[in-house]
């Protein structure tokens, strides 16, 4: 069986990753809405004027060793010259049991 080269490996340098020009202020973020026990705040960019705004809360049970990390309070939003607009569907009244 004939002798097969090793290939040589180029070293890759990693590319500079730009940041997201377009954020929304925390201190805005924070006054928009209020959650109890309060984790973190993601604003996730979809598209334009368009934010998805998810509220974390750490919850911790009494029967746990380790906090619980949910989302509290989901939010789509628009955000235009520094106001948040509350876009989001208010979920539909279930009739009463008759």
């Amino acid at each position: 069986m004939p002798a097969t080269k090793k290939k040589s490996f180029r070293k890759v340098e990693p590319e500079a990753v730009t940041p997201i020009g377009k954020t929304i202020p925390q201190e805005i973020l924070e006054s928009f809405a209020s959650v109890p026990h309060q984790y973190k705040i993601d604003a996730i960019h979809i598209h334009g004027t368009s934010w998805r705004l998810n509220y974390w809360s750490k919850w911790y049970d009494g029967n746990r060793v380790v906090p619980t990390n949910r989302i509290t309070k989901s939010f789509f939003v628009e955000y235009e010259s520094g106001v948040i607009f509350d876009c989001t569907i208010p979920p539909k009244e279930k009739p009463a049991n008759k």
